[in-house]
Parts: structure tokens; sequence; C-alpha cells
């Protein structure tokens, strides 16, 4: 297992903090980041920093504010890092679910983002 970024460790507080949250992943995220993820049904992904944000709090309910993080696996290979994760909450069917995020960082900065579902 190879040692995980501080930006990446603070994506993961950040979400797991809920609603107060936001704006420390505000910060950890470029102005021209891309996010792609299964949840909203939108077909491309969300492009810039308030179209992330605003995708992160769409998706997010209050039931949600209970959510529990584990992290799993984690790869670095130069500037991209895979986390596969496993998250409860009593607002996931079946309390929980399982996936895999893949970012790019840059001068310190997310600047890509690609969130996928264990599905199976």
């Amino acid at each position: 297992m190879n040692d995980m970024p501080l930006e990446i460790t603070n994506f993961f507080l950040a979400m797991q903090a809920g609603p107060s949250g936001q704006a420390q992943l505000g910060e950890l995220f470029a102005d021209n980041a891309e996010y792609s993820e299964p949840f909203s049904g939108q077909d491309g992904p969300h492009r810039g920093r308030e179209a992330i944000l605003a995708a992160f709090a769409a998706s997010r309910t209050d039931d949600f504010d209970d959510a529990v993080i584990n992290l799993g696996a984690v790869e670095v290979s130069g500037s991209t890092i895979t986390v596969k994760w496993t998250c409860y909450s009593k607002a996931i069917p079946g309390g929980s679910g399982s996936g895999t995020n893949v970012f790019v960082l840059q001068n310190g900065k997310i600047i890509s983002l690609k969130t996928t579902l264990d599905l199976g």
C-alpha cells in the first residue's frame, strides 16, 4: 500500500464531515477540475470547481450526514491516486456501498476525479 497524499486524505475527511466540509472540499479542487460520477445521471463530467461543489451538494441528503467512509487499497502512480472505499450510511440502499475514486493531482490540487461504484 502506498502513502496517500494529504490532499486525498483531506478529500475523504471533508466528504465525511457532511455540509460543514463543503468549504474544505472547494479548496481541494483546481478551478478547471473535472468530476465524473454515477450518482446524478449526468452523461459528461462536471467541469469547474463550482459545478463540482454543486454536484456534491445535490447528492447529499440529511440521511447521508451519518456517513462513515472506510478506505481500502491505495495505489499511487505519479500524479494519479486510486483509492478503494466503502461507505456506510442509512442514505444508501442496504446501508453500504463501495467503489473506487481515481484522482489526478497537479500543483497540490485535484484536477480530475472519477468515481465508480462496485456493482454486482
